[in-house]
């Protein structure tokens, strides 16, 4: 039989149906006496977005990448959390982004989730991170554009190379 044809068989049973064939059975419908299991959901006004920072990669523009903040509270010993670009904006302050992951990496209590939802629903937006964890969740703001700060084993570079220039200068 035709993909057609068989469109025109259920097209026709389709027709022939009446109000009655309609008319919900109360038995089929009536909710089992068993208590049903309440899925929690996080509050509908925190979303993720993602976050709009550039960076140019061997030639390539891309999407600037930040740690998961629920990755590196859960991450082991050995391992690195993982890096995404999206963020929750209502847990956000001002120029400091709470990175979490959308992506559905890791099991927590037995279930999969995404770190949005564990942070969401099981941490309670941070208010209650479990004590094992720690509260090692820090806001940091981006870093600003303009000349980049030297780090300590740059600034002790240069202070041994003057003091090299001092030396065979007094010589």
């Amino acid at each position: 039989m035709s993909r057609a044809a068989w469109m025109n068989v259920l097209h026709n049973q389709l027709l022939q149906l009446k109000p009655e064939d309609f008319e919900l059975d109360p038995i089929a419908t009536s909710q089992s006496s068993a208590p049903s299991r309440r899925k929690r959901r996080r509050p509908p006004q925190h979303i993720y977005k993602q976050y709009d920072d550039w960076v140019i990669v061997s030639g390539v523009q891309k999407r600037k990448k930040r740690a998961c903040k629920v990755c590196a509270l859960l991450r082991g010993e050995s391992k690195k959390s993982f890096q995404t670009t999206f963020y929750c904006e209502d847990c956000s302050s001002g120029d400091a982004k709470f990175f979490l992951c959308p992506k559905a990496r890791r099991a927590y209590n037995g279930i999969t989730k995404t770190c949005f939802q564990i942070w969401h629903e099981d941490f309670e937006c941070g208010k209650s991170i479990p004590e094992s964890l720690g509260n090692q969740v820090v806001f940091r703001r981006p870093a600003k554009f303009g000349t980049r700060q030297k780090t300590r084993r740059e600034l002790l570079r240069e202070e041994g190379t003057m003091l090299v220039t001092r030396a065979i200068l007094r010589m």
